[in-house]
């Protein structure tokens, strides 16, 4: 039996209507490009048929196919146990065409290179050991192209509304004046003063609600739920989340931002200076990572090669009945043509 993924696929006839043609009963055999091949949702959704599997270099299916199975042609096999249905997008570019779209998207190597996509955060941990800010929290590089990104969006805010018909609690739209350049949706942002009783720290954007330009007037964002932290010196506990701000240089000279909270371990309130969690993500890495992402993939177990087969011949096969049924691989189209 051939593993080619067309000769999986049955056949259909059409009628003909390349110009030249005799008689008007004259049929085309084609493939049945709307039969498409898949794994039955039972299996694809049940990992012991499995396993994880890593892309190495410039490595394309057929020769994952041939390093797995041995076979080059069951590349198909490899696209469809990850849903790939545009290999183009879906799977990692050679080296040489990385850097060719990477070059076209960015204009020059000095930006691709140098420029900051956005910032991210690394692990912040208390004196007793607690995770105060998660490792990955993607910030927005306004916060730092604009000065004070908290200021700038407080003294921007023209509406800001909590709740939808949805989750009525649970999300907060802002809408502001002029707007802020290079908001994206997973961009962190904190507004602080909004409500007494709403959590003022660090909030992710789910969805930009409109735009001028560059410059985004509107967003949305949910509201986490935030750790209360008692405090005997500070105002507000619920400082246990990413509060950035403009302390008093006697406080903290030479940075501009800081993160504030309380440790209970010290028994006092801590300041942690940005540089000491915060760290930049150039344009390369951003697009690196992603592709990067694309190398992990599941291929099925050769073991349970002949569950595909057998399904492959139930699914593919045409069920006898009905006036187009010719044989289990072929089916042939009504004749239109007769009655014009």
């Amino acid at each position: 039996m051939s593993r080619k993924y067309f000769q999986q696929i049955p056949n259909f006839e059409y009628v003909s209507r390349v110009s030249g043609e005799q008689n008007i009963s004259d049929y085309i055999e084609v493939k049945n490009l709307f039969k498409r091949i898949k794994i039955r949702e039972d299996i694809f959704s049940d990992l012991n048929y499995f396993t994880k599997y890593k892309i190495i270099g410039d490595e394309r299916p057929d020769n994952v196919a041939y390093k797995i199975y041995g076979d080059s042609d069951l590349d198909w096999l490899v696209l469809i146990s990850n849903n790939i249905l545009n290999i183009q997008d879906e799977w990692p570019l050679t080296q040489r065409s990385f850097d060719a779209v990477m070059l076209e998207k960015y204009g020059s190597y000095d930006n691709l290179y140098s420029g900051i996509h956005h910032y991210e955060t690394t692990e912040l941990k208390n004196s007793l050991g607690n995770t105060l800010i998660k490792e990955g929290l993607r910030i927005s590089p306004s916060w730092k192209t604009n000065g004070n990104f908290i200021e700038i969006i407080n003294s921007q805010i023209s509406v800001i509304s909590s709740g939808d018909s949805v989750n009525p609690s649970k999300t907060v739209t802002v809408f502001m004046v002029i707007g802020i350049p290079g908001l994206e949706v997973g961009d962190q942002v904190t507004i602080e003063g909004v409500s007494e009783n709403e959590y003022n720290g660090q909030h992710t954007i789910t969805e930009i609600l409109a735009s001028t330009g560059s410059n985004v007037t509107g967003f949305r964002y949910e509201l986490p739920t935030a750790p209360v932290i008692a405090s005997p010196t500070m105002s507000n506990p619920r400082k246990e989340a990413v509060h950035f701000t403009v302390p008093e240089q006697s406080l903290n000279p030479g940075n501009s931002y800081y993160y504030e909270y309380w440790d209970a371990g010290q028994g006092a309130v801590q300041q942690v200076p940005s540089t000491s969690f915060v760290k930049s993500v150039t344009n390369y890495e951003y697009e690196a990572d992603l592709e990067d992402a694309k190398r992990n993939i599941y291929v099925f177990k050769p073991f349970y090669l002949p569950v595909v087969f057998d399904e492959l011949q139930t699914i593919m096969n045409y069920k006898k009945g009905g006036t187009q049924y010719v044989s289990p691989t072929l089916k042939r189209a009504d004749n239109i043509r007769i009655y014009e």
